[in-house]
């Protein structure tokens, strides 16, 4: 890397990494590792940017490219992501959680936010982005989170700690997990949802840095998480209790007709922010 001023490496950035992001995504990757190592946002960066970074700085710019070339996701990097102002940790045995999982945690807060001593349960939480959040947002909550792998429970315990949330997480798999009737007020997930024949279409750094398990569903099933996750409402929600997904935009109608199926009331689709039909919502009454 060519020792210069500031902006001289963030137009190296735009050189090597055009093939693999948008330029307005090197931009962003190049402010983000900025705000990493010299905490400033973007207007501080235009009013230092001709200055002369320190060597330790230039290596990890320089380190960073390399990763970055090599399809290395940015939040690997600097090794968490912020979201809804929290710091979360990540690693390779969870999902990157996207804006998109934001914006569902204030869909469930703006809804539930007068409420008193819910209880609340995140089916596949894997970092535990979503209940750490929540638990954050809504006061007086019993959280849970439940996932299958250990290893993203591991993470999940460690935000927690580093948040101060108090949430109670178990290795457990949804078939297999067992509550007695009414224990929930909320339930909430994003569960796997992109069919394996979309595997193509998926960038490499979310292919070989995220966990599959986490991501895909078998093609002639996709909405099998729907199923049983819905299905274990049925009988663990209290009456009027409200059930929220994240879903694949393909799939937003199927899975109102298979809440209906189920008997769940006042079922709704969501927009995302890009205008797809991201969020499932419904009612579950005795």
């Amino acid at each position: 890397m060519i020792v210069g001023a500031i902006e001289s490496y963030e137009i190296q950035y735009l050189n090597e990494l055009d093939s693999i992001y948008p330029r307005r995504e090197i931009k962003n990757i190049f402010f983000e590792l900025l705000l990493y190592i010299k905490r400033w946002n973007k207007i501080d960066y235009l009013l230092n940017k001709n200055k002369i970074l320190e060597k330790n700085e230039i290596k990890f710019l320089s380190e960073s490219l390399r990763k970055l070339k090599n399809h290395i996701p940015l939040q690997h990097i600097i090794g968490y992501v912020l979201f809804c102002d929290l710091k979360i940790k990540v690693n390779e045995h969870v999902l990157i959680p996207r804006p998109e999982t934001e914006e569902l945690v204030h869909i469930i807060y703006n809804q539930n936010k007068l409420e008193t001593s819910l209880n609340i349960l995140d089916v596949g939480t894997g970092s535990g982005c979503i209940i750490i959040a929540l638990k954050t947002l809504l006061k007086n909550t019993n959280c849970k989170g439940i996932d299958i792998s250990q290893k993203a429970l591991n993470i999940a315990i460690e935000n927690a700690n580093c948040n101060n949330s108090d949430i109670d997480f178990k290795n457990q798999d949804i078939n297999e997990y067992s509550v007695r009737p009414n224990s929930f007020d909320i339930i909430v997930s994003n569960p796997p949802y992109v069919p394996i024949r979309e595997l193509k279409k998926i960038r490499t750094n979310v292919i070989d840095f995220e966990p599959h398990m986490a991501l895909f569903v078998e093609n002639n099933n996709p909405l099998k998480f729907y199923h049983t996750i819905a299905e274990f409402g049925r009988n663990s929600l209290v009456n009027k209790g409200k059930i929220y997904f994240e879903t694949h935009e393909d799939y937003a109608f199927e899975i109102v007709n298979l809440l209906k199926d189920k008997k769940y009331k006042n079922c709704i689709i969501r927009q995302d922010l890009q205008g797809k039909n991201r969020f499932v919502e419904a009612i579950k009454y005795d």
